[in-house]
């Protein structure tokens, strides 16, 4: 709607970023080496904290494409589900054929049948529970705590997995002390820097062909303030910064136009 006013060839300020475009933060960084150092060398799931919008998710999907040993690639994003909705869901991406009646002990047979079987193929798949702080105790131990089990029982049934979710999501597990003494590594995710932030500002428009100067060096400042380095309100934030400086026919983007974007879409970025 704005890209010919900025001469851009794209919009800047993506919601979902694909993986190649995912911006590697020292935040970022650090988690995804943590992350490949604890499920390659440690036996447990890998545990993943940040506030709602920092990444949890595009850093989950940047993982999983740079391990394509793990397959497949299980990405729970409705956890809140009913223990044996969830153990169906993870064998139906297992390809487990499973009739109606299928009892929950059943299917974690046939689960552990098809872990075997992946695993004889040279493959070991990865499930990640997306907003995990959203499992009832139930299911983390009548889910996550019998997949564990399977693996660690038989080494011929490899499983990676990773639990995503808001920091309140380290206190419900540490309740758990058969699940918390099995964390293999614990990394949290933070906000961007403010360098970052101007760093992250000058990418997407570089990525979009446009000018590095069309936000000022003040209005990427006050970008950083107002949303705390939170990617996902960078973008919010920057998309419709951009969309008031076309309507309003301006040379660039400044302060001005943060503070009236960030009034109107800081409660709902929040």
């Amino acid at each position: 709607m704005y890209e010919t006013y900025w001469n851009l060839n794209g919009r800047p300020f993506l919601q979902r970023s694909e993986p190649a475009r995912f911006y590697r933060s020292q935040s970022h960084q650090a988690a995804l080496l943590r992350l490949t150092y604890g499920l390659d060398n440690l036996s447990g799931p890998g545990l993943v904290l940040g506030l709602s919008g920092t990444g949890k998710s595009s850093l989950v999907r940047v993982f999983a494409e740079g391990r394509p040993t793990q397959c497949p690639f299980i990405h729970i994003v409705f956890p809140a589900l009913e223990c044996d909705e969830l153990l169906r869901l993870i064998a139906a991406e297992l390809s487990v054929p499973l009739s109606s009646d299928t009892g929950s002990d059943a299917v974690l047979r046939e689960i552990h049948q098809a872990l075997r079987k992946y695993t004889a193929l040279g493959c070991q798949p990865l499930i990640c529970f997306d907003d995990a702080h959203l499992l009832s105790d139930d299911a983390l131990q009548k889910v996550v705590q019998p997949l564990l089990n399977l693996t660690e029982t038989d080494e011929q049934a490899r499983l990676s997995v990773l639990l995503v979710g808001q920091p309140s999501l380290s206190s419900k597990i540490r309740k758990l002390s058969q699940l918390s003494e099995r964390i293999a590594v614990t990394t949290p995710l933070l906000g961007f820097t403010a360098a970052e932030t101007a760093d992250y500002v000058a990418v997407c428009l570089n990525n979009a062909a446009g000018r590095s100067d069309i936000f000022t060096p003040g209005a990427v400042q006050r970008l950083f303030e107002v949303t705390t380095g939170n990617p996902r309100r960078i973008n919010r934030l920057g998309d419709m910064a951009l969309l008031v400086g076309c309507a309003e026919q301006l040379p660039q983007i400044t302060e001005s136009q943060i503070d009236a974007v960030s009034t109107e879409l800081m409660p709902a970025a929040a």
